[in-house]
């Protein structure tokens, strides 16, 4: 049993289903949990918008206020700084004399150099590092080929995975947690400790907008309760996007597991497959893709490393684009709503997306980062993999 474990927050904001957590709340005495909001992630990009815009930075803001406070309901607390995670939860585990520390495990670049940097800042504190796989429904052993040889589409994929699916076990809610005596809890930073200015945010948010578990369990009971158990497909073939459950999914704030699980046990006498199960496995097969080749999906040229098609690189065309100014009304009215809330359906998406691609042949990686910086639901995974595929560069 170790005697302490800093605990760092990453897109896992919830207690239910948190294997890392409940490890570490099972293997220390003392558990110092904490979350670094880093100002990276709020930096404009080239293009000059952020990388994540006001919105969203206001959902994950709630997201972590309720994690707080649900950490207080178990006697602890959670601890909240501002800066480079790498530097700052390394220090904290030497302030605090830490045998380890757990996290999950990411996978997109930029968060996999961070947590090489974490783990070499504590080899010379001594410290060492834990990292959990929890994006995924399956772990990487469950699955019935090795990830360099994963299916080139998500058809060939999900039939692969029919008759042999091992899902994660579910992991219990930690009872109690106990912080070590004389920390400092740290004040949770506003959108202007951030670096952003709160007039980018909407003057009027949207009243669904509520970050953190709590509202992520009652969207997800809404949609058992009235489609899952009463038979009725949902509308669209895209439920997990469409209820804007992956709103809170993208956070962490619940996991796909448990989505999964409570969907398959309410449909258990279904005659056919409740479509958020499919949307699931895509979102499987999405993560290990990234997994699988990296950086590459980030490129132009895409995982299928298409180097003979050429984007045009045009600002002014792509400016037009991001401010709902095209000549195709429908394409800027699902533009203007993207930049209101956050939100616009996979259809929708699909949509202005294509007509980026298609009709004004401008580079896509630049449609991927305008969607990275307004999409309450972004994942580097789901959303780069779509993006790939719509411009014909992709796996799927």
């Amino acid at each position: 049993m170790a005697r302490r474990i800093v605990y760092w927050f990453r897109n896992d904001l919830r207690l239910k289903d948190n294997q890392a957590l409940f490890s570490a709340v099972g293997s220390a005495d003392e558990i110092i949990p904490i979350y670094v909001f880093d100002p990276r992630q709020f930096e404009k990009t080239k293009l000059g918008f952020r990388r994540t815009s006001a919105l969203r930075a206001h959902f994950l803001i709630e997201s972590v206020a309720e994690l707080r406070q649900n950490i207080r309901q178990k006697g602890g607390d959670l601890l909240i700084r501002t800066g480079t995670p790498e530097s700052i939860v390394s220090q904290l585990a030497e302030d605090y004399n830490a045998d380890y520390v757990y996290t999950s495990k990411e996978i997109a670049p930029q968060e996999t150099r961070i947590e090489s940097s974490l783990s070499k800042n504590l080899k010379i504190a001594n410290v060492d590092i834990k990292l959990f796989w929890m994006d995924t429904m399956i772990n990487a052993f469950d699955l019935p080929f090795p990830v360099s040889k994963l299916p080139s589409g998500f058809a060939e994929f999900a039939q692969r995975l029919i008759n042999d699916f091992k899902i994660k076990d579910q992991f219990p809610t930690p009872e109690k947690i106990v912080l070590p005596a004389g920390y400092e809890a740290g004040v949770l930073p506003g959108l202007a400790e951030l670096g952003i200015d709160p007039k980018e945010s909407p003057s009027t948010l949207p009243v669904d907008l509520a970050g953190g578990e709590t509202r992520a369990l009652s969207v997800l009971k809404h949609y058992i309760e009235n489609f899952v158990k009463q038979g009725i497909p949902y509308p669209s073939q895209e439920p997990l996007t469409d209820t804007r459950l992956s709103d809170w999914l993208s956070l962490g704030c619940i996991s796909a597991s448990y989505i999964y699980r409570g969907v398959k046990v309410a449909q258990s006498h279904a005659a056919s497959e409740d479509a958020i199960i499919s949307n699931l496995l895509k979102r499987e097969f999405f993560h290990w893709t990234l997994l699988r080749y990296g950086p590459r999906m980030f490129k132009p040229s895409g995982v299928k490393h298409h180097f003979d098609r050429r984007w045009a690189n045009n600002h002014a065309t792509f400016e037009k684009w991001i401010h709902g100014q095209t000549p195709d009304e429908s394409v800027n009215a699902i533009i203007h709503k993207l930049d209101a809330t956050g939100f616009i359906t996979a259809a929708e998406r699909e949509t202005a997306a294509r007509y980026l691609v298609d009709d004004l042949d401008i580079n896509w990686t630049w449609g991927a980062m305008y969607f990275e910086s307004l999409l309450m639901d972004y994942e580097a995974s789901v959303n780069w993999c779509r993006w790939n595929n719509i411009a014909g560069v992709g796996e799927d």
